[in-house]
């Protein structure tokens, strides 16, 4: 049986944003059958248009929470930043990624997670796109950004391999369904774009 994952791909938006639902709701529940304060068991609110669970002995009420991560397509002129992680499967490159931190912005998460894994700086930072991430309850906020300065070095633990690319030397990239996928094909057709205006 394929994993939500894997079906992603073949998912139209609508169908995706629906299974991402599902799942994180699932996920909420499976996670939140005791109260985190008094160890009760949670029950659903009260009333059926509220989303939350709440103890019936001390009143907590919980509701789902979705974790920001921020993924961003960093480029040098012509090139685009790619890193081979320690967690993907095979040989996928794929971009910069993490978690927002307590007190960060999204801009200065992107900053830190670029530093952190490459070694370099950003500038320019732009919002893209997001998309909902439900492993398990995750959104993927996406940005563009430039580069800034300083020596590219993947950190040799969670970052095994970095590299500059052009459009036409890229290694395997992530699959369609995923928020990396689609800012690398944009920036592909970006590219692309602009070869027809200086050569049409």
């Amino acid at each position: 049986m394929k994993s939500l994952r894997e079906t992603f791909r073949d998912m139209t938006p609508d169908e995706m944003r629906e299974a991402s639902r599902e799942a994180e709701i699932a996920e909420w529940r499976e996670s939140n059958r005791f109260c985190g304060r008094c160890g009760s068991e949670m029950q659903p609110h009260g009333d059926p248009g509220e989303r939350a669970l709440v103890c019936a002995k001390c009143g907590y009420t919980v509701y789902p929470r979705i974790s920001p991560a921020v993924i961003v397509l960093v480029t040098k002129s012509d090139k685009v930043l790619l890193q081979r992680n320690t967690h993907y499967r095979g040989v996928v490159w794929s971009l910069v990624a993490g978690f927002v931190d307590p007190g960060e912005s999204l801009e200065d998460a992107i900053r830190r997670e670029v530093r952190e894994e490459a070694s370099i700086e950003v500038k320019d930072i732009r919002y893209f796109g997001s998309q909902t991430w439900p492993f398990p309850s995750n959104i993927m906020i996406g940005f563009r950004a430039e580069y800034a300065g300083g020596e590219l070095k993947p950190d040799g633990e969670e970052v095994v391999e970095s590299g500059w690319f052009d459009r036409e030397h890229l290694p395997e990239i992530p699959r369609l369904g995923s928020i990396a996928r689609a800012m690398l094909d944009a920036w592909v057709a970006e590219h692309k774009s602009q070869d027809i205006r200086l050569n049409g």
